[in-house]
């Protein structure tokens, strides 16, 4: 009988257990250096820290870490933050006529990601940040330029942390 490696959605083979122990500590380790830094040198409240977390979290689940897809996912995230808070902006400035324009402007992002017309900038990240930013508990206490700096630095710390033990595991292999 021949034995099988478990393997993951995109087909890479699943860590065992001592190797998903080692990654979970790694990732716990980057994401209180990532929460320190960005906390203190940017003075990002924790209301705030979602859109580095979030952003982590889809460029890993949804686009495996690859380098080359950070920068759709970050401007696509920048893109569904700018949609969501339009929505709000419009609805309080605007009334009824703001909220319109915003649901419009949604259904034009929805609309070019469909037919996939411009993917760098609308994409499924735009979609996550603007269902993540649209919440109200979010709206309701959101610094928004605090949210953009979050999902940016988390997007490049992430991003170059990633890359770079990409280049030292490849170093270390030849």
């Amino acid at each position: 009988m021949e034995e099988t490696v478990p393997t993951g959605s995109e087909g890479a083979p699943v860590p065992g257990a001592v190797a998903g122990l080692g990654i979970t500590a790694v990732v716990i380790v980057l994401l209180v250096a990532w929460t320190l830094l960005t906390t203190i040198v940017f003075r990002v409240a924790a209301t705030e820290l979602v859109g580095g977390y979030m952003l982590l979290w889809y460029w890993a689940n949804n686009e495996q870490l690859q380098f080359r897809r950070l920068p759709a996912t970050i401007i696509g995230a920048l893109v569904g933050i700018a949609i969501a808070w339009f929505l709000v902006y419009g609805t309080v400035t605007y009334d009824g006529a703001g909220t319109a324009i915003g649901l419009g402007i949604l259904v034009l992002a929805l609309y070019l990601d469909v037919i996939k017309a411009v993917p760098l900038a609308i994409n499924p990240s735009t979609f996550l940040f603007v269902t993540l930013a649209a919440a109200p508990l979010v709206q309701l206490h959101v610094d928004w330029i605090k949210l953009i700096i979050s999902t940016i630095s988390g997007g490049v710390f992430f991003g170059l942390v990633v890359e770079g033990l990409n280049r030292l595991m490849a170093r270390g292999a030849k």
